[in-house]
């Protein structure tokens, strides 16, 4: 078992270690400040009730208005000006609605002393050049010389909400799924409980094939629209993949469970996200990160026990080889306890191959279960982009 499992495992953990990355830089602007929140301090400036009182102001005009409004604290900006770095990140962010472009982006560099409002393009002609240089210059730069940041940033938030709030802007999409998506997801549901019944012995073919023709009739009179002749040949393959996806996982019925409690999860996390702001990045990727990780660590227990019952000389062998590989690597990282960490990780990878060389040649059996993989997407919270972000530059800076 372990000979065809061992190669599927670790191209399976790289697979999914580059899709959580990959989760984890979508969001990132090019100067690694992610987006997961309207207000991020870096600086530790602002205290929890400011902040807290921020979001809750931002997101009220999100809602009103569409318009996404950010306030981002940084140290500094390093070698980019503030007018660069402002620019960079409000298009990195996508900052405003894709077809209103109607962010704005609220940057202070504390150790730089400057502070700059950088405006996206539907939004120059309402918080005009003067405007941004005004409330700079008469509402934060006064309070951030006496070291009042909150006040500063707490009032020019409040001048750009009055602004925005007076502004003629694009209403407000609804928060409704379009019945398209609703029939394609229904018909992913349907037929992974559908795959589920048939591996499990409980629904024939005929049946089977029976329901697949009256879901789709069903769905692609619902959410099809103009398009229904497509939609009566994407529900059919969609119903196929979910009932092909869920009816292999049922045949591993402890992958299929945690496959199942990873749905539930990130159910869980939509519905929190309604009432309050969730970083899908840290509350998603992290605990997948996490059993990546204790996936890794039980395949390699796995390997080193059949190592150790086909001999126990080779065992003790290609532990020595691991010991040297992790000496190595903490020897070369010299950076004190996180470089033995680091080592500690790199050496763990290494001992996988190391000793999944005796369970691929041993041929001895072995009952353990299969391992299968979910990916899953994150939805963009609250605080993600609009797919805004274009500016032309407009807005202010100042300094203190």
């Amino acid at each position: 078992m372990l000979r065809g499992l061992h190669p599927f495992v670790l191209s399976l953990l790289v697979l999914m270690v580059a899709g959580l990355f990959i989760t984890a830089r979508a969001s990132t602007s090019p100067i690694g400040v992610a987006l997961d929140q309207r207000v991020i301090d870096l600086t530790d400036t602002l205290d929890t009730q400011t902040i807290t009182r921020l979001k809750k102001q931002l997101d009220g005009l999100e809602q009103r208005k569409g318009s996404q409004v950010a306030v981002l604290l940084v140290p500094t900006t390093g070698d980019a000006s503030i007018e660069d770095y402002a620019n960079q990140v409000l298009r990195a962010w996508k900052l405003g609605r894709k077809d209103a472009n109607d962010g704005i982006l609220l940057v202070m560099a504390k150790d730089d002393r400057k502070v700059r409002i950088e405006v996206g393009y539907g939004l120059e002609g309402i918080v005009t050049d003067l405007l941004a240089h005004r409330i700079i210059e008469e509402h934060i730069t006064p309070a951030f010389r006496q070291g009042d940041y909150a006040g500063g940033v707490q009032q020019a938030v409040n001048d750009l909400t009055v602004l925005v709030d007076g502004a003629d802007l694009p209403e407000v999409a609804g928060p409704g799924i379009h019945p398209q998506a609703i029939a394609v997801l229904l018909a992913f549901i349907l037929g992974g409980i559908g795959g589920v019944l048939i591996a499990a012995g409980k629904l024939p073919w005929r049946r089977a094939l029976i329901a697949v023709v009256v879901v789709t009739l069903l769905l692609a009179f619902y959410g099809g629209g103009r398009d229904w002749p497509m939609y009566m040949l994407l529900l059919p393959l969609t119903q196929l993949i979910g009932g092909a996806t869920f009816g292999a996982l049922w045949l591993a019925r402890t992958v299929f469970y945690g496959v199942i409690g990873l749905l539930l999860y990130i159910g869980g996390l939509l519905v929190v996200d309604r009432n309050v702001d969730v970083s899908f990045v840290h509350w998603l990727a992290l605990p997948l990160g996490a059993l990546v990780v204790l996936g890794a660590y039980l395949v390699l227990w796995v390997v080193m026990r059949d190592a150790w019952k086909t001999s126990r000389l080779g065992f003790a062998v290609r532990l020595l080889a691991a010991g040297a590989v992790y000496v190595a690597a903490g020897l070369v990282a010299d950076a004190g306890r996180e470089g033995w960490l680091l080592a500690f990780a790199i050496a763990s990878f290494v001992a996988l191959f190391i000793f999944g060389k005796t369970a691929g040649g041993a041929g001895s059996s072995s009952s353990g279960g299969s391992c299968g993989s979910s990916s899953s997407s994150s939805s963009s919270s609250s605080s993600s982009s609009g797919g805004g972000g274009s500016s032309g530059g407009g807005g202010a800076s100042g300094s203190w």
